[in-house]
């Protein structure tokens, strides 16, 4: 089968349109089968090998079957750098891309050392931004996932970062062995009421990363600021990315703590998203 053949395969038996067919196959032949998509208008009889052809002909089924493409080629660019992802970590976002933006922007001037600790860490891009992007943020990795937690190591290591990488429970809160000057996080915050209203494509995504305890949809945010009340430095900021559907609980959950500034941001989508608590 040559390559023209293939992607005539693709168009048929995926229910996207043509453009979208063409890029989805365009990446699974850089990605996966080491093939410059280029060949489809340089050289379209160029007749595809048993490994490649095996290669495609899986991958489409796999997507027919909902599942993401970000998983099917371990890769997923989050501001701007390609993270490794796998089906331990959540797929990366661009709301999260637009609270990592306001934390380095925030900090952008900053002429002496801070310490960051980024929770529920996930594959870490979100705290390997950040290092990537400002020297003098001195970033730490935490999560409670051992699995998640390698995921972070194969991306420190690909991306030469200087992170520090450390595991964490939320449930099990104690001092640490230094004060953090920021604190940021994507936890945990789809309610189980919700989860009929999420993609079929999240289905492969852990459970872990992604729902909060069954009637404690701010569990994870309870967890982080007591979190924050023993390991927070004085005039400490938090930045968060919270469901809009909780912004009264959120709110009253804040009333509990001597916080000096709430700074809500919609995301691109117009939804009250991200946050930011100056202590």
């Amino acid at each position: 089968m040559n390559i023209i053949e293939m992607r005539s395969v693709y168009r048929e038996k995926l229910d996207l349109s043509i453009d979208e067919c063409d890029f989805i196959y365009k990446i699974i032949l850089k990605e996966l089968c080491d093939i410059d998509p280029i060949k489809i208008a340089l050289d379209p009889t160029f007749n595809l090998s048993s490994k490649s052809k095996n290669t495609l002909l899986e991958s489409i089924n796999m997507i027919i079957e909902d599942y993401p493409i970000d998983y099917l080629i371990n890769k997923k660019n989050f501001y701007g750098i390609d993270f490794y992802i796998d089906e331990n970590v959540l797929i990366p976002r661009p709301e999260t891309e637009e609270l990592v933006d306001w934390l380095i922007n925030d900090n952008i001037d900053i002429k002496d050392q801070k310490n960051v600790i980024d929770l529920c860490s996930g594959s870490g891009c979100i705290g390997i931004s950040i290092d990537i992007n400002n020297k003098y943020l001195n970033v730490t990795l935490s999560d409670v996932s051992p699995n998640a937690l390698k995921v972070c190591e194969i991306n420190k290591k690909n991306l030469n970062s200087n992170v520090k990488i450390i595991q964490l429970d939320l449930n099990s809160i104690s001092k640490s062995d230094k004060e953090y000057d920021i604190i940021i996080s994507n936890p945990p915050y789809i309610s189980l009421d919700e989860s009929n209203q999420i993609g079929k494509n999240v289905k492969y995504e852990p459970d872990i990363a992604l729902f909060t305890p069954k009637n404690k949809p701010l569990h994870f945010y309870e967890k982080i600021l007591e979190f924050a009340s023993k390991n927070l430095s004085k005039n400490g900021v938090i930045y968060l990315e919270i469901n809009p559907n909780f912004i009264s609980e959120f709110n009253q959950l804040l009333t509990n703590y001597t916080i000096n500034h709430v700074n809500f941001k919609d995301d691109f989508r117009g939804k009250k998203r991200l946050v930011k608590l100056t202590f």
